[in-house]
């Protein structure tokens, strides 16, 4: 399955970690999200399939949410590891 990684900013705990993984989760079409928590700085969000959401709509959820996506990335930072949640 393919994948879109994305950078958010605002996230600063695991609260907010949960919070954006499940907005990002309830849009159409997408089946798993993960995320990498950087407190005070750029998350990674990656979430798949690549394609079942736009970029915007990806940004609005997110910013209802009170976070912001700052841009979408061709693949994660070498190293990183994801945090996971299983599709509904």
């Amino acid at each position: 399955m393919t994948q879109t990684t994305y950078g958010v900013r605002g996230l600063s705990c695991w609260r907010c970690m949960i919070s954006a993984v499940d907005a990002v989760r309830a849009l159409p079409g997408v089946h798993t999200v993960a995320l990498d928590l950087e407190p005070h700085g750029e998350s990674l969000l990656t979430l798949a399939p690549a394609g079942a959401v736009t970029c915007d709509q990806v940004r609005a959820t997110l910013d209802r949410s009170g976070f912001e996506l700052t841009r979408r990335l061709r693949r994660p930072r070498p190293g990183v590891r994801h945090r996971s949640t299983p599709p509904l």
